[in-house]
């Protein structure tokens, strides 16, 4: 629904009304990051509030550290709660801290949330390969 938003503004934005042009070009030249972007890095950056103590939510109730690290976690890593139910598996505790741990060591440990910030865009901006 939103991404449909998105496209319409898009549209508005550039003045191309044709049902032939293409509305990834238009995002692509306006240099606007897709939604799906936006809100990891808002998930991300609210997890690093968390863990930074910035929010007043008690990351222990929420936050465990694995019982062992692996070569693939960094030291800021948490263990992954289980869930049954799609309903909370993908709700934000459980798919941010597996985007969490999936995130570089050096980004994060970033100790500014500015610093965060912008190392965190760069890193999910770039294309997969």
């Amino acid at each position: 629904m939103l991404e449909k938003v998105q496209r319409r503004a898009a549209r508005y934005v550039t003045g191309r009304f044709r049902n032939r042009s293409s509305i990834d070009s238009m995002i692509h030249t306006l240099n606007w990051p897709p939604l799906a972007q936006r809100r990891k890095e808002a998930r991300l950056t609210m997890l690093h509030k968390i863990t930074s103590g910035t929010v007043a939510i008690q990351k222990e109730q929420y936050l465990q550290p694995p019982q062992r690290l692996s070569r693939h976690m960094h030291i800021n890593s948490y263990k992954i709660p289980t869930f049954r139910t799609d309903y909370r598996k993908y709700s934000f505790f459980p798919r941010t801290i597996t985007e969490w741990n999936n995130v570089p060591p050096e980004i994060a440990s970033a100790v500014t949330l500015e610093e965060f910030k912008s190392q965190v865009s760069s890193y999910i901006a770039k294309p997969l390969r």
